[in-house]
């Protein structure tokens, strides 16, 4: 395999400053992949992260007054398109990334400036040492989209970013990916340590910019294509190469928040009825079924894997949009967005993975989803490709399917016998030519663990328009785990998402 970068670029990438003909070799996707390839051959070099003693000192209330300053955004004198606010390093976020902007035939870098910050009450020391690059970014929307400033992505940390709707506000996290998140070995968290900015032009509905990971075990070469609106779409290239072996690798990984929700037993002591970024986890498989997990903490790790080679998508969502079950004014839980991963090359035998970590309360992210290739690269000089498109997005359909709007769970009255009562939001195909009493019927099934099913039902729900689920458990004191499986039918055709649980004592 040959390529046309030197060498010499590839320890030029190692430093936390990138001289000017490594930035002008990206013009392109097709450029970055071949850095990235070439990056994977040189042992890792992990990014600076030395800083002037007063901001590697900032705590949290310090970084936050820091400020850039609207009017230096990059590309604010281009008129009414997309512009770039910087964050300045401190706090959790001490690594310096560097950034260029992609101007024609031209590419140029953007170095740190401190006059483009404000810093608030903090008093900088006049003899400070600038950073030698920013901590992350934000993309500001034309002003037009919703006719004020709109800031609607920021990549910032390791290789996370998150973004937001027209209606929407933050709160799941997406990655560029995951590396041994499970699987026995050390997690890592490589990083986006470059970015290209392709500069954007007035009327231009998308903002496009190249990436550049590198970590202990991963590089790789991402392109974004970002269109905000009510439903915000990215569309993603990424192109991986592995250094060394790896227990597992995540693509398109999301992390959400999940404390408690309306099926959690016990319920911490707080005034809210539920706590979570996300309430299920969504798959769909071609020509197979569309799954709803509801997500759920216990004591130990827990861990859900849908194996398929078909797979037609897979996402977080909050599916729960009632003020009234969050009761939360700052938070606003009930207004965050849900996640869409539609594959579009490069996603064949593998698994979506969920892991569901324990928590005491909503600081930290403790759930993850992704999916995971059956078959990694053996070599470093070969690479992974995939291609997908991401929605952040008010809730993804399930089609004409019966959708699952809550899963409650308690004991039978006066028994240890457990009842689950699972609602779904009629479909817009079942029930047609069918009688008034016409109700319909249930499937359960256990696997995993010893369990009876003692009583299953279905009834309308008036109060909804849909139909209410009911079925009863009994669990042997042996068994600690069971998965149930749970779908609605009219005869032999489902008509309804799978309903899908880990039951843990």
């Amino acid at each position: 395999m040959k390529f046309s970068l030197p060498l010499s670029i590839l320890s030029l990438l190692a430093t936390p400053c990138l001289a000017q003909v490594a930035a002008d070799a990206v013009k392109s996707f097709a450029d970055l992949e071949k850095v990235a390839a070439q990056l994977a051959l040189q042992p890792y070099k992990a990014p600076s992260q030395q800083l002037d003693p007063f901001f590697e000192g900032l705590k949290y209330d310090g970084h936050r007054q820091i400020r850039y300053l609207r009017d230096k955004a990059l590309f604010a004198d281009l008129g009414d398109t997309y512009r770039i606010e910087f964050f300045h390093p401190g706090w959790m976020f001490k690594k310096p990334v560097m950034f260029y902007d992609m101007k024609g035939p031209q590419t140029v870098d953007v170095p740190f400036d401190r006059k483009n910050f404000e810093y608030g009450d903090l008093k900088v020391p006049t003899d400070a040492k600038n950073p030698q690059g920013y901590a992350g970014f934000r993309v500001l929307a034309p002003d037009s989209l919703v006719k004020r400033p709109f800031e609607f992505m920021v990549f910032m940390g390791a290789s996370y970013y998150r973004a937001v709707t027209t209606q929407l506000g933050y709160g799941i996290s997406a990655r560029g990916v995951a590396v041994n998140t499970i699987g026995g070995e050390p997690e890592e968290f490589p990083d986006f340590t470059h970015f290209w900015f392709q500069q954007p032009k007035v009327g231009d509905k998308s903002f496009k910019l190249l990436a550049l990971l590198n970590g202990p075990s991963i590089t790789g070469a991402y392109e974004f294509e970002s269109t905000p609106g009510l439903s915000t779409e990215m569309k993603i290239k990424a192109t991986l190469h592995l250094r060394k072996p790896v227990k597992m690798l995540g693509i398109a990984p999301f992390s959400s928040m999940f404390w408690f929700g309306e099926n959690s037993h016990p319920k911490p002591y707080d005034f809210r009825p539920e706590v979570h970024d996300s309430d299920g986890l969504q798959v769909e498989i071609e020509g197979g079924p569309s799954i709803w997990r509801p997500l759920d903490v216990s004591r130990d790790l827990r861990l859900s894997i849908f194996e398929t080679d078909k797979l037609k998508g897979f996402g977080l969502a909050e599916r729960d949009r009632d003020f009234n079950n969050f009761q939360d004014l700052e938070a606003v839980y009930h207004r965050r967005p849900a996640v869409w991963v539609e594959p579009v090359s490069g996603f064949g035998s593998g698994a979506v993975t969920l892991v569901e970590l324990s928590t005491g309360e909503e600081t930290w992210d403790n759930i993850v989803a992704m999916w995971s290739p059956k078959q990694l690269p053996a070599t470093p000089a070969e690479p992974l490709k995939v291609e997908y498109k991401l929605f952040w997005l008010n809730q993804h359909e399930p089609g004409t399917l019966c959708k699952v709007t809550s899963s409650r769970r308690g004991f039978v009255m006066d028994s240890d016998d457990h009842l689950y009562v699972i609602d779904f939001a009629k479909g817009a195909a079942n029930g047609e030519g069918k009688p008034k009493d016409w109700t319909p019927d249930i499937d359960v099934v256990l696997s995993g663990g010893e369990g009876k099913v003692l009583d299953k039902r279905v009834m309308r729900n008036n109060e909804t328009g849909g139909w209410r689920a009911f079925f009863k458990l009994d669990v042997p004191e042996k068994t600690n785990l069971l998965e149930i499986m749970m779908e609605l039918k009219d005869e032999k055709t489902v008509i309804s998402e799978r309903w899908m649980y880990q039951w843990r004592r």
